[in-house]
């Protein structure tokens, strides 16, 4: 007969299965995107940590269902710069692909393989030719306090936003085991104080909604 321990033991392992969305493998990957950028006053770098959970269930979807399952925890990149400047890479591709720091990351290193990989430079990657690597939306503000103040940043050309000699050299994710990073609402107080959680559309805004754009911890 079975301990009453070892069953307690099971069962919880059975509810932590059912919490990721039912009864199926889970798979982690946790990556560091590193942002360097060359300025007049040196190199300024900003890094983050996310995790991508790919759960894909045992049984097999029922109508209406998206199956495998795939969770982006993290946040946006940021980079401080000369002048009280700061440029964010955002957990969307430049493309405005919400899925890019989820699938889009999980996918390039499954495809590719190694733990590091190339962003930026743009072009092929090193190791695969065919396959370009997407890339982050990259934006910064006039006002830090204003979300409406958001402009879009040209990763070819930087020194339009930000002045002289101030040019991006690379973006690299590489697998970790580091913790995710988080604390972004410290930098950008209205990402609980404006957005409350909803989609967020102010006038003139070039990136649109700005949910899950800089933190997936606030909208839960």
């Amino acid at each position: 007969m079975m301990a009453r321990r070892e069953m307690i033991g099971l069962l919880t392992a059975a509810m932590g299965s059912l919490a990721l969305g039912g009864c199926g493998d889970t798979d982690r990957l946790r990556y560091r995107m590193k942002v360097e950028v060359e300025t007049p006053q040196g190199i300024r770098t900003g890094n983050a940590v996310r995790e991508v959970s790919h759960f894909v269930p045992w049984a097999i979807p029922l109508p209406g269902e998206s199956r495998p399952q795939w969770r982006i925890k993290g946040e946006a990149v940021k980079v401080d710069l000369p002048g009280g400047q700061t440029m964010f890479a955002l957990l969307s591709s430049e493309e405005g692909n919400s899925d890019f720091s989820g699938w889009g990351v999980w996918w390039l290193f499954r495809q590719i393989g190694g733990r590091k990989i190339e962003l930026w430079p743009a072009g092929p990657v090193t190791n695969a030719p065919t396959v370009s690597a997407p890339r982050p939306m990259l934006v910064t503000f006039t006002d830090i306090a204003d979300p409406s103040s958001v402009k879009l940043v040209d990763p070819t050309d930087l020194a339009a936003s930000f002045g002289p000699g101030v040019k991006l050299k690379r973006i690299t994710v590489e697998i970790t085991d580091d913790p995710v990073t988080s604390g972004i609402e410290k930098r950008l107080g209205w990402l609980t104080e404006s957005l409350k959680g909803y989609d967020f559309h102010p006038e003139g805004i070039p990136v649109g909604n700005f949910r899950g754009l800089f933190t997936t911890e606030k909208f839960k």
